[in-house]
């Protein structure tokens, strides 16, 4: 297995100064001329200015490493590479006065290129220095500044020094706000019981998993516009069953509804409430009993309908007796002899009862 490394010897009096490759006068991977290709990794996220594309950070490319100058001793690359999504052509150089990179070309830094840190007195791009405006030129004025930032200081603690007080003063007597407060959710702990368990009854009867908050004034004022209309199937229906004619008994219900009217201003609330409800399941049964009864008043009564069925013969006479097919349906019971039907003339048959379908007696000789 081959180590790492392995076949390029580098004496201990010449590690650290010289590379490998150097040592033994070989070329570095990926070198091309003065370029040599490289994996560049993305030092921060960037934009492409050519497709408006957002580059993040640590996506790598492979990138063309020329060196391109210097700072003192120190050597500046430039790292030039092309966008995948839109083919265009990306420069990032090395910056060695402030430790950093800069995009130079094809693309500009996410969250602008404005330097890091609060007081900062300007941006820099590539060797630029550009001047804040806010910034004071004048160094009385950048005292000026400090002294009124120290105003501001001084003015906001003395009022958390106000606000510091007030609290130990209210609070001077721990027990006593204590016995207070105790006192107003004694008075005040039947009613939150009752409002939780009328919530809770809500909660059940509509089947709702959420808290319901407290009534508000909005919410009555909206509550009282809301107005439902009139349920007119229980008097469609009352009107239907109701008979054309007043019976004696429904006299005597008048007579007794104005004698109890009478009677009625030495009567509760209560007592006058059960009145009004078994009157009112009284006349609710008398109007199920007579809907039940009357035949014509029942929405389930049978349709009787005349099927009639002729019969072929080989020789019409006037006058024979027909054989009916049994038929329960006209109100018969299966032990009763069946009714027979009578012909008057070609074409006149009494009605009443239904018909049977003879065989064809030519169809069986």
């Amino acid at each position: 297995m081959q180590g790492f490394n392995m076949g390029r010897y580098v004496p201990p009096d010449q590690e650290g100064i010289y590379t490998g490759n150097q040592l033994h006068k070989k070329k570095p991977p990926g070198i091309h001329g003065n370029t040599q290709t490289v994996r560049f990794e993305m030092p921060f996220g960037i934009f492409c200015l050519t497709c408006d594309g957002h580059i993040a950070q640590g996506v790598r490319f492979n990138a063309e490493k020329k060196k391109i100058g210097k700072y003192h001793t120190t050597p500046i690359y430039s790292f030039r590479m092309r966008h995948v999504s839109c083919s265009g052509w990306i420069e990032v150089q090395t910056d060695p006065k402030n430790t950093r990179y800069v995009v130079t070309e094809g693309g500009k830094k996410k969250g602008g290129d404005e330097e890091e840190g609060e007081g900062a007195a300007g941006a820099v791009v590539g060797e630029i220095r550009i001047r804040d405006p806010n910034m004071p030129d004048d160094p009385f004025a950048a005292v000026e500044k400090k002294v009124a930032d120290k105003a501001g200081v001084k003015k906001s603690t003395e009022r958390i020094e106000e606000l510091r007080g007030l609290s130990d003063r209210q609070w001077l007597d721990p027990y006593e706000h204590s016995r207070k407060m105790r006192r107003v959710f004694r008075e005040k702990r039947k009613e939150l019981q009752a409002k939780d368990a009328a919530s809770e009854a809500i909660r059940d009867r509509a089947g709702l998993h959420i808290e319901l908050l407290d009534e508000i004034p909005e919410d009555k004022i909206r509550a009282q516009l809301v107005e439902f209309g009139p349920d007119h199937g229980d008097k469609v229906e009352e009107a239907r069953t109701k008979p054309l004619f007043a019976d004696a008994a429904a006299a005597a219900q008048d007579s007794a509804k104005k004698s109890a009217k009478k009677d009625a201003a030495g009567k509760t609330r209560a007592q006058l409430a059960a009145e009004a409800a078994r009157e009112k399941l009284q006349s609710e049964i008398r109007r199920n009993t007579r809907t039940r009864v009357d035949p014509f008043l029942s929405l389930d009564r049978p349709r009787i309908g005349l099927e009639f069925k002729l019969l072929k013969r080989k020789h019409m006479e006037v006058g024979p007796e027909l054989e009916p097919q049994p038929d329960t349906r006209g109100g018969e019971q299966p032990g009763e002899p069946p009714k027979r039907a009578t012909a008057d003339g070609i074409g006149h048959i009494q009605p009443g009862v239904s018909l049977g379908l003879g065989a064809y007696e030519s169809d069986g000789d």
